[in-house]
């Protein structure tokens, strides 16, 4: 059974910045368990974002990719080729400027992202069932919430 961390002290005087640490050990305790999403499969965590990333369109242009995750050109490169010699990812150069490159999940890589989003559901049901029902609801409201502020703040983007 997963036990919830305590709450954290709420601090007495507006400290946003003390604030915002302990909203994000809360959320680091939410979202590490999807660590074990990618237990017993071929790809490192890194990998795994990698291609959730790209499922989330159909096509995806690669500076755009590594502007979302920031991740090293050279690293996410590596990442990529690897995808490609795996056929888990087509790539090709961008209709509008060749000088662009696009990258596709193949149903290969559809297969692969469709194992990962199932386990890591699996893995966030089990965090969140630590928590009565009300509170999960409470919790994913307000995650919710603080995504579409951020969101709004970066003119519609995930990361900055």
């Amino acid at each position: 059974m997963n036990v919830a961390p305590e709450p954290a002290v709420r601090s007495c005087d507006g400290d946003l910045v003390g604030d915002a640490r302990a909203l994000g050990r809360m959320y680091r305790y939410l979202v590490d368990g999807l660590r074990l999403s990618w237990e017993n499969t071929p790809y490192s965590v890194t990998e795994g974002w990698v291609i959730v990333e790209l499922a989330q369109r159909d096509v995806t242009e690669v500076m755009e990719l590594r502007r979302r995750i920031g991740m090293d050109p050279g690293y996410l490169s590596r990442v990529l080729a690897r995808f490609q010699a795996d056929r888990l990812i087509t790539r090709d150069r961008a209709p509008e400027n060749r000088r662009f490159q696009t990258v596709r999940l193949t149903r290969r890589g559809r297969a692969a992202f469709e194992v990962i989003e199932d386990r890591m559901a699996e893995a966030l049901r089990a965090r969140l069932s630590a928590f009565p029902e009300s509170d999960r609801r409470r919790i994913v409201e307000a995650m919710t919430s603080i995504s579409g502020a951020v969101e709004h703040a970066l003119g519609g983007r995930c990361a900055p």
